[in-house]
């Protein structure tokens, strides 16, 4: 007979999760106790942070309250300038705005926060991110996305290295395979989120996954594994002080005694998890436990107590605006008053039933178009922005190509001037060069001209007295002297102008010779110019008109003076280094 309200456990189970993803809460404060304890001063924490960590400490409780000191810390964060801070105080809005079922307003400032988050890098915010997406989409039947973006939200986490934030995640997945009835991959992510929640020792997570683990057994009508589990996350949830999460425990266990018929048992968790529920004002909670009652009269077969607790939930979740418990309670009572024949009560409640189930789907529908818009608004604005990022880094790296090209043709061109004015002056050198050896030589020729003009004035002369003196002798020692002279002026003058062409090819030989050898006598400078120009003792001796002997003397007596004792060193190979 219960197995009619499973769509109600699912909905019970899958709410106390999303609403208890982050933080903790304390047992039985009233609001001025939260107040008083904003005044605690941390060690390392800021005022913005501690009432942050308050906002997440009372979500549950008294999520107005959680919401608007969220928003407290968002303004604070923005003033301030800590983006950081802003994010997380987005995301717990969203958090919040989750636990109420505003689920399109949480996904638009859940947007927000990943937005700013990626552009940090935040990747644990990113998580959180991608964790409240995952919720908002499994509350609405979207399990693929659901679970497309908690798998993100696990491997952000991982990057991150934030343990707490893998079982949470864990748990999530856990979840969404529980609403699609895979019971076998639900309870493997909840074992694995337990595991992973007793490593690092978080009594909240550990408690929150053996509670996961004891739904699975419930469901598979394990009933004894199932009572342990909730008993145990109890035991967790109370150590801890979950005083919220101690009610759901109850109410599970309430559940499972009244599977086994130990209604005093179950009547006794139920009394328990509704004073809790009332002590903290969670009226989601009172209005289950109001449905659940129904179930148990219904087992107890007490027919006034079951209207009168279906019709309570009714007129709750009519009030606070719980839709899926609406429709459950109105279900119920259609189905008492047709099996009684009071059929203008079950036509009333068909009607509404038929009203409640419209309204949710529209509202469902309304939801998934208004998260579906957001999403598209958002990855469009992405788009938008990456489109424009690309512009500019085109504008950039074209404006760099050009500015390297202009740097390259400027180089270039400053090149091929530097190398023109090079030309220009090695010409205007070499013009100069060639003007200066003109002149040069102009002048040499003119001193020539002038010198053998006066040469062959003086010989003339000499030749005219020679009429004048009859003794032969004296005219055969004097022709012989004349053609001496005349010998040795004509051998003088093609040296000189040897010496000055070898200057205008070889302008430093000489002077690089005379600074490491400063006693060569002039014929062996002449010498060493010939060998320089490698020529052979053969070509020399007939260049000079002397005999080879005297050549090779000349060159043996070089090379002592070049102070050359190794016979193999070439005396032309000597002289070309200079």
């Amino acid at each position: 007979m219960y197995c009619t309200t499973r769509y109600l456990v699912i909905l019970f189970f899958s709410l106390i999760l999303a609403g208890c993803l982050h933080g903790s809460t304390f047992s039985g404060d009233t609001i001025e106790k939260y107040q008083q304890i904003l005044k605690i001063n941390l060690p390392g924490i800021s005022a913005a942070e501690g009432l942050l960590i308050q906002s997440k400490n009372i979500e549950n409780n008294d999520p107005g309250l959680s919401l608007a000191y969220a928003r407290r810390v968002e303004r604070y964060a923005l003033i301030e300038k800590t983006p950081l801070l802003e994010i997380q105080a987005q995301l717990q809005i969203a958090n919040v705005l989750v636990i109420r079922t505003k689920f399109a307003d949480a996904m638009k400032i859940a947007l927000q926060a990943r937005a700013l988050a990626e552009k940090l890098q935040a990747y644990d915010e990113l998580g959180m991110y991608y964790e409240i997406a995952g919720r908002i989409k499994s509350s609405t039947g979207d399990y693929e996305q659901s679970l497309d973006d908690l798998f993100r939200s696990l491997k952000y986490f991982d990057k991150d290295k934030d343990l707490t934030g893998t079982t949470r995640a864990l748990n999530s997945i856990g979840t969404v395979y529980y609403w699609r009835k895979d019971y076998e991959k639900a309870l493997g992510y909840y074992i694995r989120a337990m595991k992973l929640s007793e490593q690092i020792k978080d009594t909240i997570q550990i408690a929150r996954s053996v509670n996961n683990v004891g739904v699975i057994h419930m469901s598979q009508k394990d009933y004894v594994k199932a009572l342990d589990n909730f008993s145990r996350s109890k035991v967790y949830n109370q150590k801890s002080g979950q005083l919220l999460r101690v009610g759901g425990n109850m109410m599970n266990i309430a559940i499972i005694h009244m599977h086994l018929k130990n209604f005093d048992q179950s009547l006794k968790n139920y009394q328990d998890a509704i004073s809790i529920f009332s002590q903290l004002e969670n009226y989601l909670n009172l209005t289950l436990c109001n449905l659940d009652l129904g179930y148990y009269y219904e087992e107890r077969q007490e027919q006034a107590n079951r209207i009168g607790c279906f019709r309570k939930a009714l007129q709750m979740s009519r009030r606070y605006g719980f839709k899926g418990i609406e429709i459950e309670a109105v279900t119920k009572l259609q189905e008492i008053f047709f099996h009684e024949k009071n059929l203008d009560s079950a036509y009333f409640y068909a009607n509404l039933k038929t009203e409640i189930k419209d309204s949710l789907q529209l509202e469902k529908s309304q939801t998934r178009l208004s998260i579906a818009e957001l999403q598209y608004q958002y990855e469009k604005r992405e788009q938008e922005v990456h489109l424009d990022q690309q512009r500019k880094n085109f504008i950039l790296i074209s404006f760099g190509f050009i500015l390297v090209a202009l740097i390259i043709i400027a180089v270039l061109v400053l090149s091929r001037q530097v190398q023109k004015n090079k030309a220009i002056a090695l010409e205007k050198k070499n013009l100069a060069d060639e003007v200066e050896f003109k002149n040069k030589e102009l002048a040499i020729n003119v001193m020539n001209l002038l010198k053998r003009n006066e040469f062959i004035v003086d010989t003339s002369r000499r030749i005219l007295d020679l009429k004048n003196n009859p003794s032969p002798k004296d005219i055969e020692d004097e022709l012989y002297k004349i053609a001496k002279t005349l010998q040795d002026e004509t051998g003088k003058e093609g040296w000189e102008e040897f010496d000055m062409r070898f200057k205008q090819v070889h302008n430093a030989f000489y002077d690089r010779l005379l600074a490491e050898f400063p006693d060569l006598s002039p014929n062996e400078l002449r010498l060493c110019a010939l060998l320089k120009l490698n020529l052979t003792t053969k070509d020399i001796s007939e260049l000079t008109g002397q005999r080879r002997e005297t050549v090779e003397m000349a060159r043996f007596r070089l090379r002592k003076h070049l102070g050359i004792q190794d016979p193999a060193v070439n005396l032309i190979n000597f002289l070309s280094k200079y």
